[in-house]
């Protein structure tokens, strides 16, 4: 209370703002890998961990990923995260990006979660705030039209069964058959069995009796990498490429008239032979993204 010159006595208020301080969690999650960026004002420190792909792994299983491979290597504690920008493989819908935020809210319970599907990362990631289609070409495959703000329309996404064409899976999966069909080269079949060590039955039991079998036929795809120059490898790779950009690019009204940007492994490394497709089939392309979650830093910040 302070006097003033008339006598009369007048109340002021003070009021202090706090210096607000943001912890930010950026993730962009595919089937077999996640990718983290936890970042403040000033810093940025990356991690890994396994998919978190709530149509492969329940609640719990999630926690669990995010209690032993990721809160147990962050610089701070889990209660001191302001924010959490999860985008996901497998949370196209609503009751599946409640699973992944309950996982998130139970191990992060101040932050304020927000779920998104993978899609809508890698297009905040390529064009931030411009139109344009994007792919995302990993284990598994998708593709959508981005006005700058929204994903309008999606093409693909099916998962491995009913499509995935040009992703990882799909390629591991085309050398898989060609393997066990004695399609493959010799050199190229001596050089798989002594890499893998796997005959028909340890394939069989891997692909139909136990889990996760998109993420082991997508470890193949690795083998494409090893063998890139081989023609009998550069005829698979264009084969699930070219089909990829028929099945998803070319399905977009206007995509000769379009931008169209690639994430992910598959786009990355093998984006020689998609240029090549994509000039030969009058198509303009953009950024070629290995992790989304990189450019994601800068347009959350």
């Amino acid at each position: 209370m302070v006097q003033n010159p008339k006598g009369l006595h007048v109340q002021y208020l003070f009021i202090f703002t706090p210096n607000i301080h943001f912890m930010v969690l950026i993730a962009d999650s595919g089937s077999s890998k996640t990718g983290w960026r936890l970042t403040d004002k000033e810093n940025v420190y990356p991690f890994h961990t396994e998919g978190l792909n709530p149509y492969y792994k329940t609640i719990d299983q999630m926690k669990t990923v995010l209690q032993k491979d990721l809160i147990a290597h962050l610089p701070c504690k889990p209660e001191d995260i302001t924010h959490i920008y999860f985008y996901g493989a497998g949370c196209s819908v609503p009751v599946k990006c409640e699973e992944v935020k309950r996982a998130l809210s139970d191990c992060f319970t101040n932050a304020e979660v927000h779920v998104e599907h993978d899609i809508l990362g890698a297009a905040r990631a390529c064009c931030g705030h411009e139109r344009g289609i994007v792919c995302i070409l990993g284990t598994g495959s998708n593709s959508c039209y981005y006005d700058g703000v929204n994903t309008t329309q999606t093409i693909g996404g099916l998962g491995f069964i009913l499509g995935d064409e040009g992703s990882g899976g799909h390629i591991g999966k085309s050398i898989v058959a060609a393997f066990l069909n004695k399609e493959m080269p010799e050199d190229l079949r001596t050089d798989f069995f002594n890499t893998y060590q796997m005959d028909r039955a340890a394939i069989d039991k891997k692909v139909y009796l136990e889990p996760n079998f998109n993420k082991f036929l997508g470890s193949f795809s690795m083998f494409a990498a090893k063998h890139i120059e081989h023609p009998f490898i550069q005829n698979i790779l264009k084969e699930c490429l070219d089909l990829f950009i028929d099945k998803h690019v070319c399905r977009y009204d206007d995509y000769h008239d379009t931008t169209v940007h690639f994430v992910g492994s598959v786009a990355y490394y093998y984006q020689g032979i998609l240029k090549e497709l994509c000039e030969s089939k009058g198509i303009r392309t953009g950024k070629f993204i290995l992790e989304p979650v990189e450019e994601l830093v800068g347009f959350h910040r």
